[in-house]
This record gives structure tokens, sequence and C-alpha cells, in this order.
């Protein structure tokens, strides 16, 4: 399974807004982008899926932008990949005449890799971030 650039830019879209989610203003489209080295208009396509499976809300306006629908540790990673790229392993490599026997060993990864990608919250990659990011002396 590869982690698609959407989901990629996904995440680094949601830690962003993570980061700045106690304040009262929306974050534009175009300051997360720069904050997280995405390209605008690919950011405004996912931030749109983002919308429209109520993992994040957007304002309108002059002082508009985006802001987390839910709270961080509300949101997981499966949630985001999910809205981005559908679900994991759908359809079933062996779906096709001649893999029936194989279908659940599928089915159980299938929900194995799910049941992983639900246990990670966006919290959880911004305290990552944030433990990557501290200076020890």
């Amino acid at each position: 399974m590869n982690i698609s650039s959407r989901c990629e830019y996904a995440c680094r879209a949601l830690v962003e807004l993570a980061s700045v989610a106690d304040g009262k203003s929306p974050l534009p489209a175009v300051n997360i982008a720069e904050r997280r080295g995405i390209p605008e208009k690919f950011l405004v396509h996912i931030l749109l899926s983002l919308k429209k499976a109520g993992i994040v809300r957007s304002v309108r306006g002059a002082q508009g932008g985006y802001r987390l629908a839910k709270k961080p540790d509300e949101i997981t990673v499966g949630d985001i990949i999910r809205a981005i790229d559908g679900p994991v392993l759908d359809p079933l490599p062996a779906e096709s005449p001649g893999g029936e026997d194989l279908a659940p060993a599928w089915r159980e990864l299938a929900q194995g890799i799910d049941a992983v990608l639900d246990r990670v919250s966006v919290q959880d990659l911004k305290d990552g971030a944030s433990k990557t990011n501290m200076y020890y002396i």
C-alpha cells in the first residue's frame, strides 16, 4: 500500500490547522500551502474533499479560510485516507476469478490496516511533529 501525495498533503494541512485549532480565525489555504510546502491549487481540491467528508469547515469572506470541523484527536489518519483516496484495499485484489480462496486473507489484512490507521489521530501527528522539533541540551 502506498500513501498518495494527496493523502500526504492532506495530513500536512490538517496538522497545520490543528496547530491553530484554538485560534478564533480560520486559516486561508494560501497560508497552509506556504507553511507546509503544498501547491496551492492542489491543496484547494484536497480541502474540498476534506470538507465533503466533514473533516474541515470553510469560512467565506476576506477573513475566511479553513478550520477543523472536529477536535484534532477525533480525526484519524484513516478518516483522511478514506476521504481522499477511498476505502483501503477496495476492491480486494482477489475479487477476480481464480483468487477467491485468497479473499479471506485480503479482507483480514484490510481490516488490520484500517485498525492501525484509525488509531493514529491528527493530534498524534501534531504531537509527533512537535517532539521531533525539540532540542535538548
